[in-house]
């Protein structure tokens, strides 16, 4: 008997062809890119925290 035939009656999405660690790394991109984000709109905010400050002294 010829054992090493494949199998085709193994439907094609029970076979998990995806590699392990993929999906860590776009679980690391993602924080590191929500963390870039965050850094800019922290930026940002404290830009127009300091400019309305500024432009309220000035105004006094």
């Amino acid at each position: 008997m010829h054992t090493d035939h494949p199998h085709e009656s193994i439907h094609p999405a029970t076979i998990d062809r995806s590699k392990p660690a993929a999906p860590k790394r776009s679980f690391a991109r993602g924080i590191v890119a929500k963390g870039r984000r965050l850094r800019q709109r922290m930026g940002v905010a404290l830009g127009l925290g300091v400019g309305v400050a500024a432009l309220v002294v000035a105004m006094e």
